[in-house]
Parts: structure tokens; sequence; C-alpha cells
């Protein structure tokens, strides 16, 4: 097959699987709110909250382990969670399971945001699938802050699936009460950049980071069924 054909297939390919997913979303109450550099973004209202719970879905070019490696790699979170301002390991329960502090800068006038979560990882090596779940935890060791408001219901996932070698179909999901004042415009605003952000920064993240040797080790344990 010639080069540009190669790439015409897997150009629709990956349209295909976006398509699928748009039509999937909409069969389940989720609405179309954006589509960008190949990321489909769809909310769905939560009765008796202002704020819906957002999902992004999109192709990254890398293997789905690079992906993964990524998002381990907690202490570099900032560098490519959108709005993420500060993000740390709390406690390791695991290989798979973290307690994780993690702060978003929000945009003048409105306080920021921190929760403590858990996060656990599942593999499915013959689906080829990862899924990480997270959600809000109580923990004494990270006390309130005085000017950031705490949000105790936070839950969402990333599910990576391996389209090919060097493709990776991502789903960012997310379903929060961000709690105190914030007005419906940067709630309509946040629904729809934040996963658009968060998803085209962890592209950016994988390109950067693909083959640090820092990640080595523990990609090679994840192909081996070791976590």
């Amino acid at each position: 097959m010639l080069p540009s054909r190669r790439l015409a297939v897997i150009a629709l390919a990956a349209a295909t699987v976006l398509l699928a997913a748009d039509r999937f979303a909409q069969a389940r109450g989720w609405t179309l709110i954006g589509k960008k550099a190949g990321i489909t973004v769809t909310s769905r209202e939560v009765q008796g909250r202002g704020f819906p719970t957002f999902r992004g879905v999109g192709v990254i070019a890398a293997d789905l382990f690079d992906v993964l490696a990524v998002l381990s790699d907690i202490k570099r979170h900032p560098e490519w969670l959108e709005r993420a301002k500060d993000v740390r390991l709390v406690r390791k329960i695991n290989e798979r399971e973290y307690v994780v502090y993690g702060r978003t800068d929000a945009p003048w006038p409105v306080s920021d945001r921190d929760a403590v979560y858990r996060s656990k990882t599942a593999v499915d090596l013959a689906k080829k699938t990862v899924t990480v779940r997270f959600w809000a935890v109580k923990n004494a060791s990270v006390p309130k802050r005085s000017g950031v408001v705490r949000m105790d219901n936070l839950r969402g996932h990333y599910i990576f699936k391996a389209l090919g070698p060097k493709r990776t179909r991502v789903e960012y999901q997310v379903d929060a009460d961000p709690g105190g004042w914030l007005p419906k415009w940067i709630a309509k605003m946040a629904t729809k950049w934040l996963p658009q952000r968060t998803l085209e920064g962890l592209r950016r993240q994988v390109k950067k980071t693909a083959g640090c040797a820092a990640y080595k080790a523990r990609i090679a344990r994840w192909r081996a069924g070791k976590y």
C-alpha cells in the first residue's frame, strides 16, 4: 500500500471511531458541545447542579503504555493537565492505586478548587484497554486551605484503548460538583475547554516524553503483565 493511501486509511479509521463515539454519546443523553483537533467534547446535565458532567474523546498517535506512563507520572501532571496548579502524591497504596492531591487554578474572580482523590488502574491486556478511575476521598493529612474550595464530590476516569501499535483512543470524563460560587458563564466555558485542553496537553506531553528513559522500566513491566 502506498504511503499516501495508508495515511488516508488511518485518517478514515480515526474519523469512524470518533463518529461512533458521537452517536453513542448522543444515545446516552450526552450533548455535543465541541469538536476541534480531532477531539470530541460532550456534556450531560446533572439535576440540581449547575456544572454538568463532561467528556472528551480523541486519538493520540502513541502506544497505549506510552500514554499510561505520562498519566502515572503524577509529579509532572502540572506540565500538561489543564489548569493544574499543584498535583502531588499523598499515599501509594500499591502499584495500581494512589491517593493524590490536586489543586486547580481558577480564573479570577473565582476561588481555586482542590481535591484529594483516589486513583485505581485496571489493565486488560487481552482487550488492549486501560481504565484509570478516580474519586474524591477524605484524608486528614491534607487539611483544607483558606481561600480554596475543597471538592468532596468528584469522580471520573480515563479510558485508553489501543487502536494499533502507535494509536490510542483516549476518553476523559469528569463528574464533579465544584461547590462554592461559580458564575454560569465560567461553568459553561470550563465544560468545553477543560476536556479539550487536557487531551491536547496529554498529546503534547506524550510526544515530549516518547522514549523517555525514566519510563522504560515501568513500561516493560506493564507489557509483561506485572503491576
